[in-house]
């Protein structure tokens, strides 16, 4: 694999774009200082992902981009495409050829291309792994890099010996697979916490999932039965609304016809007026004309003064431009003399230029010869080198031989005895981990036992649970019946009040009364029933209601005189009879008689009274008797008792008349009556507060109960926190276990393979002594010969520079002829711009001249059409001054016409009002039946919107028989789940069957649990089964809608998504459980690789640095000639992370360390190493960015002499100023500036065949012709 191209677009100083074709061998890339050569460097060391701006020279990485230059904008990216061929095999690649591209943009966005597709920087640095190519490798080295690589520390210089070794793929494996087993151990801590809080949210979920399914059986029945009572009562309100759209229809008929009698006279009017409205247009369109004839008059009068004004404008411009006209004429003439003036200094200087023109191309002649002359000597030298290069080689190779051998029997010993060191280790590490496997087994023993406690515990705290919710479920049904009590009762009062409210039972007389009808006649007066607050033992109700009898429903004023008026406002008024009571009439003040046994007064029946209370005075005489069979004997013996009335606890009364009322007294009668309704309303008030005080005392049971309750919950989510620690420490212990026992195997099948490793060792070491007795035989030949071709170089050498002598001589006359030359060649192009110049000035003229002719005639012209456009508009003035007076008189008769058609709209409108009263008064019947229509929409309006507010549903859609008929299907998309707490009995009895009351069905916590049986789904009902559903009582469907929304109502808060949740839930349990058995070996997989690839990792780094090694003692020697040189490991023990030590003593030097190198020495030193990595890994190329720059001639010679060796290894590109360097190159690029701030590249590949070179662009620079080393005579071009 090599080079085979680079282009560069916009990179720094290369602002075109520019391709550097590159061949196996040695390219050179020369030119001056600062014209961009480093910045080649820079493009390949940047495009294989150099992520520092530092590195190549900048700020930040946008600095790459071209910044622009004197002539030039900058650019807005930069592209860097790298061409490498023969990829098959280095590369492990499909592809002959491959392309590398990378690309940034100004707004810093990157991209990198692998064969023209977008790829990750990753994928680029992965295929160059191991192969010697990067940015951090050994295949690029700078000047400025020495010092970094010797001064650097040991750690830091161990990536090119990685590089070397091949493993650098092995530890960026080994890095990611050590990230991937600390991400797993957090995934493995991490799905731990998960799986424990989601074991704790299971157990309530499952609770809340189970009472959910029971809410929404029962909020389906609910719904199903309310939708049928809904649709049923909305189709009784759609017939009545049926009917009164007739009445409607018909009453809308006639308000129809009145309407239509009153539209055929508003449409007389609508006529009249829009005859005004016409006539209205009529005035506007003639004020609109005389308007317009008005504006025009003046128009035609401005436009004709303009026509003058503009006309004394061009008289002014005619007489300027005939002035212009004379001094161009003049002009031209000057300008046509100077021509051929400068016509005749051209050709002066033209036969200079051919004079000096002959001296150039002599001198360069002589120069040829010289040229010539000293490249045979160079080509004969080149030779002799040659030569001498492949005796050196021979010497080298056969010296590097002997070091390998000896360094092969050293490192087989060395082997030997640390693999005996190994064994006896490793044998000892087998004895350990057969211990360690045993104590594991021990904790593995605990583990269980501690498992097994843990469980035990749980399942004592889950009994504990089912008892504690026993109890709370029978508190919550005792919390049921008194909510429900509790409920009725309140209803109860409500009734009784809201009667209360409304006077029911009063006469309406009385309740025009007591609703403040009758404020006229009361004149102030305060009214009371006098049965308000009136305390009546409830034993004795009926009795008193007896007494009171019509009574009952008295009012209590203050005076006669009111009194009087109330009775005779509802006498004329008719609204109806009162019984009135005045509180100053009829009050009897005796004493009560003597009572016989058994009768006892009235106003002893009434508790809780005042003394001043209306209703004491109507039961004065009146008393309670236990018989009234004894009462009647009474009074018949005693004719002169004085009472009013006595009536017994059954109701039956005797009055002063003699008349008795006795018989079966109805409960209906009695419920109804104000009296009842007084006691029914003191009574339930009394018992709805101890049946709250019940109810508070029973939820405070249900809170302890409920604390309790949570408390034992919690210890189980502890204990089953308990549990899942103990199986996941178990769980670890298991696979410790296995870890232990893989371990014993392990060390066992180490002791087999390493007891087999010193047998292969001990016969290498034997083999490679026999090696090293034949290479030093041949060694001693090869030196003999090296050092009389060292001699005959030495003589050709000294010829060579005495013709490099006269050749410099003659090229600084050439150079001066070339000055010379090209002053001459400037005065011509000079002279030709000037009169270039001077002919462009004469034809600018002429054409000047004829422009101003052009516009004198046709200013010329427009004078004259203006003058008579002037005299056109004035005599259009004058017409329209005629033509304004006829339309002004226009005006004035439509105004007048006008007048006389508003008195007749006026007229008309007084005729209107009558017809408009009588379609009034037709629409104000039909508006009261449409007020009875509405009232009855909106009381199916409000059933509709209610239906549709409650359960989202369309009432007039809704077949209520269907609804009846599926009330007791499953509600649909419910499955069933596994679940211990699902009710079977929560649902209210089907329709179809006998039905239960709302008191006794079964609650939610009295109902016994079971699993309940899936329901088989109803078909659709049949015509006997929907004639059966119109015999439906609705009441009863009423009564069970109630009882379930108050069932409902009691559950309290439900969490409806529990469901779905607990589902989910626990598919994410056992994802986890999966999870963390996957989890577990994944990371026993994770520690074998890591394991492997360090084994691997540290043998072929352990090989490949004993053979760098001896390789960079052999390099040092060799360039320096002599001295020392060694590279140690800090730290032999650790060889992955060891650092690297370099040792290096130039000849006749004991220098303590590399940082004490002369910069000279330095860079030979860094030169060595570079070759030793080479010796052992070649990099497909080399860049040496001016490496050369500190070397003498004699350290050049050698540098180069030693580069050729590895020329048939690898390809190498240098960047140098060193003429004996650049001899060395096959083929060379220059790099110039012709234009400042931007690099142009242009290349020369040497012959060798020829003996000349061949030019592969255009225009060589003179800089690079002068910094070409002595070679093969190069043939110049342009």
């Amino acid at each position: 694999m090599y080079l085979q191209a680079l282009r560069l677009h916009g990179f720094k100083s290369f602002a075109d774009n520019s391709t550097l074709r590159f061949e196996p061998g040695v390219t050179a890339i020369v030119g001056p200082n600062g014209c961009g050569k480093s910045n080649i460097a820079d493009a390949i060391r940047w495009v294989l992902g150099e992520q520092s701006a530092k590195a190549l020279r900048g700020g930040r990485m946008q600095d790459v981009i071209f910044e622009g230059a004197d002539t030039r904008k900058a650019a807005q990216l930069c592209e860097i495409a790298l061409l490498l061929t023969d990829c098959e095999k280095q590369l492990g690649s499909e592809f002959h050829e491959i392309e590398i591209m990378r690309r940034v943009h100004r707004d810093g966005q990157s991209e990198y291309f692998f064969n023209g597709q977008l790829c990750r920087l990753k994928d680029i640095q992965k295929l160059f792994m191991d192969t010697g190519v990067g940015r951090t490798s050994y295949s690029i080295m700078a000047q400025g890099q020495i010092d970094q690589i010797l001064s650097s520390k040991p750690e830091e210089r161990r990536a090119v010996f990685e590089e070397a070794a091949g493993i650098t793929r092995y530890k960026s494996q080994r890095r990611e697979a050590m990230q991937k087993l600390a991400l797993t151990d957090q995934n493995l801590a991490r799905v731990a916490d998960v799986i424990g809080e989601v074991g704790r949210q299971i157990g309530s979920l499952r609770r809340q999932a189970a009472k959910a399914m029971r809410y929404r059986r029962l909020n389906h029945r609910l719904r199903r039965l309310a939708l049928g009572w809904s649709g049923f009562h909305h189709a009784q309100l759609t017939a009545t609304l049926g009917e009164l759209d007739a009445r409607v229809a018909s009453l809308r008929a006639e308000a129809g016809a009145r309407r239509a009698h009153l539209e055929a006279q508003e449409a007389a009017h609508a006529d009249k007026k829009a005859h005004r409205s016409r006539l209205n247009q009529r005035v506007q369109d003639a004020q609109q004309a005389v308007f317009d004839l008005r504006s025009q008059k003046e128009a035609a009068e401005n436009a004709a003064n303009l026509a003058q004004i503009r006309r004394r404008g061009l008289e002014d411009r005619l007489v300027s431009s005939r002035d212009n006209l004379g001094e161009l004429e003049m002009q031209l003439r000057e300008v046509a003399a100077q021509v051929d003036t400068g016509a005749q200094d051209k050709q002066l200087q033209l036969e200079l230029l051919g004079g000096s023109d002959a001296v150039f191309q002599q001198r360069n002649r002589e120069l040829a010869i010289v040229d010539g002359e000293l490249s045979r000597l160079e080509q004969e030298l080149n030779q002799a080198k040659f030569q001498l290069l492949q005796l050196e080689s021979t010497v080298a190779r056969l010296r590097t031989d002997c070091s390998g051998y000896e360094v092969d029997q050293k490192t087989s010993a060395h082997q030997h005895a640390s693999l005996a060191r190994e064994l006896e280790a490793v044998r000892q590490q087998q004895a350990a981990a057969a211990q360690v496997a045993a104590e594991v087994a021990a904790r593995l023993e605990a583990a269980l036992a501690e498992k097994s406690r843990t469980h035990q515990e749980t399942v004592v705290a889950q009994q504990t649970i089912a008892d504690l919710t026993r109890e709370f479920r029978e508190a919550q049904r005792k919390l049921q019946e008194v909510d429900r009590q509790l409920a009725q009762r309140t209803a109860r009062l409500r009734l009784l009040q809201q009667l209360q409210e409304k006077w029911e039972g009063f006469g309406e007389g009385a309740k025009a009364v007591l609703q403040g009808r009758l404020d006229a006649a009361l004149a102030g007066a305060k009214v009371v029933p006098i049965m308000q607050g009136l305390g009546v033992k409830p034993e004795f109700g009926k009795a008193i209601e007896a007494i009171f009898g019509a009574a009952a429903e008295a009012i209590s004023v203050s005076d006669l005189a009111t009194a009087q008026r109330i009775l005779a406002q509802l006498e004329g008024e008719q609204i109806g009879s009162a019984v009135l009571r005045v509180a100053a009439v009829g009050r009897r003040t005796d004493g009560l008689p003597e009572l016989p046994a058994g009768l006892t007064p009235a106003v002893h029946a009434l508790a809780d009274t005042a003394a001043d209370h209306p209703a004491i005075g109507v039961v004065g005489e009146c008393y309670i008797a236990e018989d009234l069979g004894r009462f009647l004997e009474f009074w018949h013996a005693n004719p002169t008792f004085p009472f009013l009335a006595v009536a017994t606890r059954k109701g039956d009364l005797v009055d002063r008349r003699g008349l008795v009322y006795g018989g079966h007294h109805g409960s209906k009668r009695a419920a109804h009556s104000i009296v009842q309704r007084e006691i029914d309303l003191r009574e339930t008030a009394k018992a709805l507060v101890e049946d709250q005080k019940s109810h508070d005392e029973q939820r405070a049971a249900i809170d302890g109960l409920g604390a309790r309750l949570a408390e034992a919950e919690q210890t189980l989510e502890l204990r089953r926190a308990d549990v899942l620690a103990a199986s996941q420490t178990l769980a670890a212990a298991q696979a410790e276990q296995r870890n232990a026992q893989r371990n014993v195997d392990d060390v066992g099948a180490r002791v087999s393979r390493m007891e087999a490793e010193l047998v292969s060792v001990e016969r290498a070491r034997n083999e490679a002594h026999a090696r090293w007795e034949q290479a030093q035989a041949g060694l001693a030949r090869a030196d003999v010969e090296a050092t009389a071709q060292r001699e005959k170089i030495h003589r050709i050498e000294t010829r060579i520079t005495e013709v490099r002598t006269d050749r410099d001589v003659k090229r600084e006359s050439l150079a001066q002829a070339r000055l010379e030359l090209a002053e001459r060649r400037q005065k011509v192009e000079v002279i030709d711009r000037g009169l270039g110049e001077m002919e462009r000035r004469r034809q600018e003229l002429g054409e000047l001249l004829v422009q101003r002719q052009t516009e004198i005639e046709a200013w010329t012209e427009q004078m004259g059409e203006l003058e008579r456009e002037s005299a056109a508009q004035r005599a259009r003035a004058a017409q329209l001054a005629e033509t304004f007076d006829v339309a002004r008189e226009q005006v004035e008769k439509a105004r007048v016409e006008l007048v006389e058609v508003e008195r007749g709209i006026s007229a008309l409108e007084s005729a209107q009002h009558a017809v408009r009263d009588e379609s009034e008064k037709a629409h104000e019947d039909l508006s009261a039946h449409e007020v009875k229509l509405a009232e009855n929409r909106q009381r199916a309006q409000f059933l509709i919107e209610e239906v549709r507010r409650e359960f989202q549903c369309d009432l007039g859609a809704i077949d209520w028989k269907h609804q009846l008929w599926h009330a007791d299907d499953e509600p649909e998309g419910l499955k069933p789940l596994d679940l211990d707490d699902e009710d079977e009995a929560e649902v209210g009895a089907p329709l179809d069957g006998a039905r239960a009351s709302s008191s006794d069905a079964p609650t939610e916590s009295t109902a016994p649990r079971r699993r309940r049986k899936a329901k088989t789904p109803k078909g659709e009902p049949s015509p006997a089964d929907r004639a059966a559903l119109e015999a439906t009582d609705w009441t009863e469907i009423s009564a069970e809608v109630d009882a379930l929304r108050q069932r409902l109502n009691s559950m309290g808060a439900v969490n409806l998504v529990a469901i779905e949740e607990y589902a989910e839930l626990k598919q994410r349990y056992d994802f986890l459980q999966n999870q963390v058995n996957d989890l577990t070996a994944a990371k026993a997989a994770l520690i074998a690789a890591i394991d492997e690839i360090n084994q691997t990792s540290q043998k072929q780094f352990g090989v490949t640095f004993e053979q760098i090694k001896k390789n960079f003692e052999y390099t040092f020697q060799t360039l320096f000639g002599g001295g020392r040189a060694q590279l140690e490991l800090v730290e032999a023990a650790d060889i992955l992370e060891s650092g690297i030590e370099i040792v290096a003593q130039p000849p006749g030097t004991k220098l303590k360390g590399i940082t004490l190198l002369s910069g000279g020495q330095k860079t030979l030193t860094a030169v060595a190493l570079l070759f030793a990595l080479y010796m052992v890994k070649p990099s497909p190329f080399c860049l040496l960015d001016e490496l050369d720059a500190p070397l003498d001639e004699s350290n050049i010679g050698r540098f180069t002499d030693l580069l050729k060796k590895f020329v048939s290894e690898s390809q190498f590109i240098i960047i140098t100023h060193n003429k004996r360097t650049v001899s060395a190159a096959d083929a060379i690029y220059g790099v110039t500036m012709e234009e400042r701030g931007v690099s142009k590249t242009v290349s020369m590949r040497f012959n060798h065949e020829r003996g000349e070179a061949e030019a592969h662009a255009p225009n060589i620079a003179e800089s690079v012709v002068g910094a070409q080393a002595p070679g093969p005579a190069p043939v110049a071009v342009g």
